[in-house]
């Protein structure tokens, strides 16, 4: 039996562990956390999923797959509440996605800007070119996502150890001083990808924050769907689960260290979060302040993943780079890893761990 180490039981690590214990493979999955901890960029209530990728079938395919096997994990896992996509042009990354999403067969809406309101309570068309809307489209429970995903990799035999780790060699070293030895070993830290691999990883971490207010009963999702605006650099959903209205300013934070930086999000967050709403959704812009929550994002210069062999030694490969959209990919890129450990695929270029440059954001625009 191949024997396979993941480090990492973030989306990334934990979708890995579970398809190779799924697979026949002996799996040692390790994380210094408990999965889906807060501290992690895989952890906290919910991310969005999507098929809008800007021109890129590559990306929307593997979102659509990805859906597909987040649904079969659990009843409960995904929220089918839609998306709606404010677009500020007629030729920008929403046009784009329509294209690509209407040739990939996936189901797609575009509507005048005056739909806005209609999709969305008390929206407002200000600024808008058209409105796009992905009837399949919806979010998934994070938290409970991971902790799902880790649960049936234990199931089909996957060993879980709690304990921080670093690179030796081909090997893994424990902070107690075990050294695991596999045939294939995966980084999939996260965050910490580039402390690990300082000669090779170029991530930069940022401080992200969420915002969440107390919205009036009708801001609910479901049935409200969760929204993007690529060029307005925002996104967010009404109250899921209990959670306020959450309102995601998508600029670019400030550097963070996940090991030493305190966990306190910033008072400009509220602030481009209130200076959005006034914008979009104008009888929000005074709602009271339920809460603010930090995450980080581990960004490629172009957020295109890192998904690469190691230079120098064979069977160790080095996954992440999540950029802020890598979540919902979860399930989908652990098949395109076992492709690659199994021979049926060959590492894709731009996943590469040389230099890079900048290009537009699979995210959002990042700038107001």
């Amino acid at each position: 039996m191949t024997s396979a180490t993941v480090v990492g039981a973030g989306s990334f690590g934990a979708s890995i562990a579970d398809r190779l214990a799924g697979s026949g493979y002996e799996v040692t999955l390790v994380d210094q956390f408990e999965p889906g901890d807060s501290r992690a960029a895989s952890g906290a209530e919910s991310r969005l999923i999507r098929g809008c990728h800007g021109s890129d079938e590559w990306y929307t395919r593997s979102a659509r797959r990805a859906l597909d096997l987040w649904r079969e994990l659990g009843d409960d896992l995904f929220v089918p509440s839609g998306m709606t996509w404010f677009a500020r042009r007629d030729d920008g990354f929403e046009a784009d996605s329509e294209r690509t999403l209407r040739a990939l067969g996936i189901e797609v809406e575009r509507h005048p800007p005056a739909a806005a309101g209609e999709l969305m309570p008390g929206a407002s068309q200000e600024g808008l070119a058209f409105v796009l809307y992905e009837p399949g489209a919806g979010v998934l429970r994070a938290a409970e996502c991971v902790r799902a995903l880790v649960r049936r990799a234990r199931d089909r035999g996957a060993e879980l150890v709690r304990a921080a780790a670093r690179p030796d060699g081909a090997d893994v070293l424990l902070g107690d001083g075990r050294r695991l030895r596999s045939d294939v070993v995966v980084w999939a830290a996260g965050a910490w990808l580039g402390k690990l691999f300082p000669e090779l990883v170029r991530l930069r971490v940022t401080q992200q924050d969420v915002v969440f207010f107390a919205g009036p009963p009708e801001w609910t999702t479901p049935p409200v769907p969760a929204f993007v605006e690529y060029d307005g650099a925002a996104y967010g959903l009404a109250a899921l689960d209990g959670h306020g209205v959450k309102i995601a300013p998508d600029v670019e934070g400030p550097d963070f260290d996940p090991n030493t930086r305190e966990r306190h999000a910033r008072a400009e967050s509220e602030r481009l979060a209130r200076e959005y709403m006034r914008v979009r959704f104008p009888a929000l812009a005074a709602a009271p302040l339920a809460a603010a929550t930090v995450c980080q994002y581990s960004l490629t210069p172009d957020t295109n993943f890192i998904v690469a062999p190691h230079p120098e030694h064979d069977g160790v490969w080095i996954v992440g780079g999540g950029s802020g959209h890598g979540f919902k990919h979860g399930p989908a890129l652990a098949e395109y890893v076992l492709e690659l450990l199994d021979g049926r695929a060959v590492p894709e270029p731009r996943f590469g761990l040389g230099a890079r440059t900048a290009d537009r954001s699979l995210r959002t625009a990042g700038a107001q």
